[in-house]
Order: C-alpha cells, then structure tokens, then sequence
C-alpha cells in the first residue's frame, strides 16, 4: 500500500470515526454533513470524494462495519456440556462475550445507531440485522446438537430453543444498553438471565 493510499484511508477512517461519534450523541438528523467536516478538519469536497452519496453512505457504512464486526466476534462450543449447569454456565458464557463486544466504543456506537436510526435503514440494512441474529440462532442451535446432556431432544427443537435463548439475550441487552443507558455488566443482570434459562433448558 502506498503512502497516498494510507493517508487516503486515514482521512475516510476519521470521517467515519466523527461521524459515529456525532450520530450516537446527536442523532443521524441533527448531524450536518457540515459539523462532520469541521470536526474532521476536512474540505466539503474531501468527504464526498470518499462518501459520494454524502451522510447517508456514511451511516450505511458504519451500520455495515458496526454489525460486521459483532458478528465476527462470537463463538460458541457446547459438546463438553454433561449436565444442564455445563449448559447453563456455558450460555451465560455467550451472553458474557456478546456484552463483550459492545465494550469496544465503536461497536456500541455502531449498535446505538443501528436502532435508533432504524427507520431509514434500507432494506438491506434491516436484512443484515436480521442475519446477524439469525447467524447466532444457527449457531447456537448447531452447538445445542452436540451437547449431550441434551440428546432427548428431536432435531427440530433445537433451533426453537436457541431462538428462545438468544431473545431472553436480546431483552437483556436492549433493555440494559438502549433503555438503561447502562455498559456494566452486573451480577444483577445475570441474575435475570439465569432463571430464564433454567426455565428453557
């Protein structure tokens, strides 16, 4: 890569890094496409020569990167699960590392936006979403399979399971993250999450 193209990347990844910033705090509507370049310390045309269809392919962007990254990040491995504590625990284990990754500024930021600018996500957008969380379901039920503790069940009941596993997670995080306001995960919350998955397992 040459020096132009380093810099060049530098400059677009400070525009996204701002614009994240401002969106999270602000709001999508409230940020200019103005305030973006004076915090950059950017020339109007600079941004629209990396963003050509301006502030929206700026949300676009840091919609795609936001969930991308969050997917990326989570694994799951259950054929050690003996008992349903193993399984309990190793869930609980999940839902520690998908807090995890909303520790990183950039993801959490990324996830502020993607709700609350949900209304002019594209379709595509609001597919990605879906796939992130079908993603997980697909990989939980997968892992579900291999735990022996949970040989009984038939084949089709894993995936209803997992949906159910991941939406007690979904709950907890939304409330906590976009209700609460609150990044810490505590004793408290996981308190809410283990009876739930006694009740499911």
């Amino acid at each position: 890569m040459s020096k132009s193209e380093t810099k060049s990347d530098q400059h677009k990844d400070k525009i996204l890094k701002i614009s994240r910033e401002m969106f999270a705090e602000k709001g999508y509507e409230a940020t200019t496409t103005r305030m973006i370049n004076q915090a950059a310390g950017t020339a109007e045309g600079l941004m629209y020569y990396y963003f050509p269809h301006g502030k929206h392919e700026i949300l676009d962007t840091i919609v795609y990167q936001g969930i991308i990254n969050r997917a990326n990040q989570l694994q799951a491995k259950f054929e050690d699960c003996t008992t349903k504590d193993d399984l309990e625990e190793r869930l609980m284990q999940i839902f520690e590392n998908i807090w995890q990754v909303f520790q990183d500024k950039e993801n959490y930021q990324s996830f502020v936006i993607t709700i609350h600018e949900r209304t002019l996500l594209s379709d595509d957008q609001a597919d990605w979403l879906l796939q992130v969380l079908e993603g997980l379901v697909d990989q939980i039920a997968e892992q579900l399979q291999t735990a022996p503790v949970l040989d009984g069940l038939s084949k089709d009941q894993y995936r209803p399971l997992a949906r159910v596993i991941v939406s007690i997670f979904q709950k907890v995080i939304y409330d906590e993250l976009l209700i609460k306001d609150n990044c810490q995960l505590t004793d408290q919350m996981k308190n809410r999450i283990r009876p739930q998955l006694e009740v499911v397992l």
